[in-house]
């Protein structure tokens, strides 16, 4: 039987046939304690300040339309959420050259997550997804539109498609994969969130992809150039992708609260939150072109994640009060 030295000898090995700079093999790294640190690096890999606003999304819509928040509710968010880890951590496992270049420390870029070992975990969380969206929704639209959203990450990172490369369809995807997590809170929730879930949904699905999926760009030009991609800041310079991200924040924040307004009040207080939000992104797009530090170059996008993480812990604080 192999033991863990020749297990990860083989991972080696299958690095370097990938093209990967292979994970380093010492002896400090074959302990148990190594392997038992694997599942816990897959959560890592996968970004896990993005998973919990992903898992918020969800929650939100569903809340939006459901008296009672019960077991099936928080199984289909389960299942929600590890489409989503392996949407991202399959990004991570086509990404290694471009992480690298851009000095990322997650797992896979820094050799502490083999990436044989992340590919089968994206298949596991996939395929335990799967299931228990079958099991919770049996006449198939929650697995649907689960598929619907493992196939937009898949397409984002993953050929023939490689979405990643352009700014225009990665925003296409983000969009997709924003709007199929609201839908999907809502069909758990029930119809009773209504035109308040349409304009949430909207508006964050379009923060995402007009605000975040720029911002997100303006730090990693350098390892994105390595991988060959035309994202709008290596098309267009980052001084207008800056300003892009600005407009964008200060637009669709503007719209939501028009929105909220007119057709779903409750929301107002969150819109107030997005609008507030979109001029301190605008304003740190403007200020932090001077940065030099990757720290400081994601300054737009880190407010971006606070706006978004602010917007909805308000939504979900006006519903416990309408209670």
């Amino acid at each position: 039987m192999m033991n863990i030295r020749q297990l990860l000898t083989a991972i080696t090995l299958c690095d370097m046939q990938m093209g990967i700079a292979p994970t380093r093999v010492t002896p400090e790294r074959t302990s148990i304690t190594t392997i038992l640190s694997l599942p816990i690096d897959f959560l890592r890999e996968s970004r896990l300040s993005v998973q919990v606003i992903f898992l918020i999304r969800f929650c939100t819509a569903a809340a939006l339309g459901a008296s009672v928040l019960d077991a099936r509710l928080l199984a289909a968010g389960v299942a929600w959420l590890l489409a989503t880890v392996a949407a991202y951590v399959f990004n991570g496992v086509m990404d290694v050259a471009e992480d690298r270049a851009n000095g990322s420390t997650r797992p896979i870029s820094r050799g502490a997550l083999p990436v044989p070992v992340a590919a089968a975990g994206v298949l596991v969380a996939a395929a335990l997804a799967l299931a228990i969206a079958a099991i919770v929704d049996p006449t198939g639209l929650l697995p649907l539109l689960l598929m619907a959203h493992l196939a937009c990450g898949y397409a984002y990172s993953g050929p023939p498609f490689y979405g990643k490369q352009r700014g225009s369809t990665a925003a296409l995807l983000v969009l997709g994969m924003g709007a199929l997590t609201y839908a999907a809170g809502w069909r758990l929730g029930g119809p009773g969130g209504g035109l308040s879930v349409l304009v949430l949904g909207a508006a964050m699905s379009l923060w995402m992809a007009g605000v975040g999926a720029l911002a997100k760009d303006l730090p990693d030009a350098e390892g994105d150039a390595v991988g060959g991609r035309r994202t709008p800041v290596i098309v267009w310079g980052a001084t207008r992708v800056r300003l892009m991200v600005a407009v964008n924040a200060l637009l669709i924040g503007a719209g939501y609260l028009t929105a909220a307004l007119t057709f779903a009040p409750m929301l107002v207080p969150s819109a107030v939150i997005l609008l507030i939000g979109g001029a301190v992104v605008g304003i740190l797009a403007a200020t932090s072109r001077r940065a030099t530090t990757r720290s400081g170059l994601r300054q737009p996008y880190r407010a971006f994640m606070v706006t978004q993480y602010a917007v909805h812990i308000v939504v979900l604080g006006a519903l416990l009060i309408g209670l």
